[in-house]
């Protein structure tokens, strides 16, 4: 009896497709009711299909490695090379890359999905422009908007990446305590000082401290830009045109306390999160779910900034790694938190005077557009030198000829 007319053992499950997609979900539905199992088969493969490509689209770092790191039939490594590269770590590099590795070498979908993100990209900066000059007074409802729809596909990417405990980090606290203030109690004099030093202070300076970039064809990095400018722009349009119900039966002395504040207000009292959110992080990441980050290789901010291979170099890293192991995540805490509360200090100014505040702002988004026009020059050149290399190979070969 031949091979595939030769049936299988009794108890032996369906034989599955080679090529099709296992997602998550399926996986864990694997075990339950057949019927269900076979009915839920159609729509899970379809998700599972579409979260690759939005994966993709809006995370074009996975692009760049799946190319940097795939070749061609013709051009497979040695064995000697294949039997140098059996590390546990590329074992692991490869299979992720064998699972989405069809659509992420696709040169069609990838020009596709970079011109649909640059799209994105150029209409939010259109639209958020639009939006300061028209409507400042309700900015921060489109930065609502934004932080939802952003944050929950940052979120589903990064639990795939095994990066979603980095959205524990002080910025995404932040921005929660900013709508607190906003949606909730714009009235309180004291939470609105609190919300604009903080947004003007940490959030901010975050743009120039991380390099954030205007890059338009990137989903991970307009999100990250996003996540630090919106609030900055919200402490604009809420200290300098401030809703009329915001003051609507305020007395002269309510007005007058309302739009003041005083060095301690604006560098004391707001330093109370980070050392709240300090305390919080600690305990989460570094002693309640330690073992599972370390035994799943999860990431989070102190792994990405420190202990990340690529990241040692950095004078913040070699800073850090010069303490004792047991010690290292808390000094990186307290690097952090130093580092909030300097950038506290000059909020009082911004929010006593509208030009100074206007031109750091300037400054600051000045800033993200000239890291990115350094990476996407950095890509042009690459890709110059790529193509230059090529010719003269090419060159060369006709001469040999």
């Amino acid at each position: 009896m031949s091979e595939e007319a030769r049936p299988a053992p009794p108890g032996a499950p369906a034989p599955r497709p080679l090529l099709r997609r296992q997602s998550t979900l399926r996986d864990r539905l694997e075990n339950g009711v057949e019927e269900l199992h076979r009915r839920l088969e159609p729509v899970l493969e379809a998700a599972g299909s579409a979260m690759d490509e939005l994966s993709v689209l809006l995370d074009p770092g996975a692009i760049d490695e799946a190319l940097s790191k795939h070749k061609p039939p013709e051009l497979a490594p040695s064995p000697s090379a294949a039997d140098a590269a059996t590390t546990a770590e590329r074992k692991q590099e490869d299979a992720s890359l064998a699972r989405v590795g069809g659509s992420l070498i696709d040169p069609r979908k990838i020009m596709l999905q970079d011109k649909l993100a640059f799209v994105f990209g150029v209409a939010n900066v259109c639209l958020t422009a639009f939006w300061l000059g028209r409507w400042p007074q309700t900015y921060y409802m489109f930065w609502l908007i934004k932080d939802i729809v952003l944050f929950s596909l940052r979120f589903l990417i990064y639990k795939q990446q095994g990066m979603h405990y980095m959205m524990l980090e002080y910025c995404y606290a932040a921005n929660l305590v900013a709508f607190v203030y906003l949606f909730l109690s714009p009235q309180s004099a004291v939470l609105r000082r609190f919300s604009f030093a903080i947004m003007s202070g940490p959030l901010m300076w975050s743009i120039v401290a991380m390099r954030n970039s205007l890059v338009f064809h990137s989903g991970d990095k307009i999100t990250t830009l996003m996540m630090h400018a919106s609030p900055a722009l919200s402490a604009w349009c809420m200290r300098w045109y401030p809703r009329p119900e915001w003051t609507a039966g305020m007395s002269p002395e309510q007005l007058a306390e309302w739009n003041s504040a005083s060095w301690p207000q604006m560098a004391l009292l707001p330093a109370a999160l980070n050392l709240a959110w300090v305390t919080v992080y600690y305990l989460v990441v570094f002693v309640l779910v330690n073992k599972r980050i370390q035994k799943r290789g999860y990431q989070n901010m102190f792994t990405a900034m420190v202990t990340r291979p690529s990241a040692r170099k950095s004078t913040l890293a070699k800073l850090v790694l010069s303490a004792p192991p047991p010690v290292q995540p808390l000094f990186y805490l307290c690097i952090h938190t130093f580092a909030s509360w300097l950038s506290l200090l000059p909020t009082k100014l911004w929010f006593d005077s509208f030009w100074a505040h206007t031109a750091i702002i300037i400054l600051v988004m000045l800033v993200a557009a000239w890291n990115g026009a350094s990476f996407y020059f950095r890509v042009f050149a690459k890709q110059l030198m790529k193509e230059q290399s090529e010719r003269q190979a090419a060159a060369g070969e006709k001469k040999a000829a």
